[in-house]
């Protein structure tokens, strides 16, 4: 019974933390990743219909519960049932130490759930980890595992391929089974792609854009790229040191949550991979330290909650439809009512703006690759196919952020080549606020 108290307290908490604490959660990664799920309960095929730049498990999870109830609400509860989920397996394999985990995650601002595909990799991690203590024989299982990280994060699961290779690299019916159970996740995966004709977008947006996504994003050499050298050289010593334990090998491969963008919220996924590696360590035998953990998770996230509820005062989206019970900042919801009336005044109109995911998933609206218009997110040499879809266009209001446009921020990915193009090459017919309006004839 204790064990059913100890998960409930962990859906409860978490939930409270996406729904009264995250009051990013109407802009960035969560909500595009709400929309992308939302896109398939639509019936559009992710590459062909619109952009993701990863593999797309964590999408068609997440699209269950939304065939049921398609509003960011439901989102939210099954992001929760994940992360429960997900510290089911960390108290089977580490004990009451898991606190520690959720102590960490609080620490760091919650970033290590954000509702994203690297949350989706991180859960499938602590699978794998808990099938190596528990089960290190059920190869089929294990491969099968390994396989569903490769479709959750193309660019970190596949690291998770390398553990078994280096541990069991003399013992190669071991390998051939591990590598059978990753080749039915992703088999399946590859038939799904022929059938719908989306393979080459696939490769186009996951693979050969990297080279675009890496040059315009990538962040070398800030402050978390060098905490992140030094956490990797602790691993690799803790890993040199017991080398009999094959889960060290995964949490090493960890810091590929980072490449290539060495930024606070990919720190924060990858420092739970560090944690997960010094819990064994750590000789904690006494009940009451744990309790101060939940304790200290509890009250720095009241603390935090408490300066975000005084500098945002928070109100419920009521007025935007999708969104309806979800807490969002006060000026942040008003600006998106307002903008949203705006976009309504015209018929025929294409949207580049952050705003757009919300807005054409509130209006029902088809997702487009236009939607997310980050750069390095529409294939290789994307920026230019992007262009050329707009020059095919006819009779059409071209609506334009332009605070994002001018804003310097080396973190903002938003694409300005496309923008730029489209303020250079057409007729500016409107303007309001944070936008400009341009026709095409």
């Amino acid at each position: 019974m204790k064990k059913w108290i100890r998960y409930l307290f962990i859906f409860i908490f978490v939930f409270c933390i996406y729904e009264f604490f995250g009051f990013s959660n109407t802009y960035g990664d969560s909500l595009n990743n709400y929309v992308f799920s939302h896109a398939i309960v639509m019936g559009e095929i992710p590459y062909l219909d619109f952009n993701i730049i990863t593999t797309p498990l964590y999408t068609f999870v997440m699209s269950i519960g939304l065939f049921f109830f398609d509003n960011y609400f439901m989102f939210i509860i099954e992001q929760s049932l994940l992360v429960t989920i997900m510290f089911y397996f960390l108290f089977e394999t580490y004990g009451k130490k898991s606190y520690f985990v959720l102590l960490c995650i609080c620490l760091f601002g919650f970033l290590g759930i954000n509702a994203t595909y690297n949350f989706m990799a991180l859960f499938m991690l602590v699978i794998i980890l808990y099938l190596e203590k528990k089960y290190p024989n059920k190869d089929y299982l294990i491969g099968f595992a390994i396989g569903c990280a490769v479709l959750s994060k193309h660019t970190v699961g596949a690291f998770f391929i390398l553990p078994s290779i280096i541990y069991y690299f003399r013992d190669i019916k071991k390998l051939l089974r591990r590598a059978v159970g990753v080749i039915i996740p992703c088999g399946i995966f590859f038939i799904y792609l022929l059938c719908n004709h989306a393979f080459y977008r696939f490769i186009d947006l996951c693979f050969l854009s990297f080279l675009d996504f890496s040059s315009d994003n990538a962040h070398p050499f800030s402050f978390y790229f060098f905490l992140s050298i030094l956490l990797l050289i602790i691993q690799i010593i803790i890993t040199v040191k017991n080398k009999k334990d094959i889960r060290n090998y995964y949490l090493i491969m960890g810091f590929s949550f980072m490449i290539p963008i060495f930024d606070f919220h990919h720190f924060a996924i990858y420092v739970i991979c560090f944690v997960l590696q010094i819990l064994e360590f750590i000789p904690i035998k006494r009940d009451y330290f744990y309790g101060l953990m939940i304790f200290l998770s509890g009250l720095y996230s009241i603390m935090l909650f408490i300066n975000y509820f005084i500098l945002l005062k928070p109100v419920w989206s009521s007025d935007i439809l999708g969104f309806q019970y979800t807490l969002c900042a006060r000026e942040e919801y008003r600006d998106s009512v307002k903008f949203f009336s705006f976009f309504d005044q015209y018929d025929h109109k294409l949207i580049l703006s952050p705003n757009s995911m919300q807005y054409k998933a509130s209006r029902g609206e088809d997702i487009t690759y236009f939607d997310l218009l980050n750069n390095g997110n529409h294939g290789y040499q994307g920026s230019q196919k992007m262009i050329e879809a707009i020059e095919d266009m006819h009779n059409v209001y071209i609506i334009i952020n332009v605070v994002f446009y001018y804003d310097d921020n080396k973190y903002n990915q938003f694409d300005k080549t496309i923008v730029r193009h489209v303020m250079n090459s057409y007729e500016k017919v409107d303007s309001w606020r944070d936008f400009d309006v341009y026709y095409k004839n």
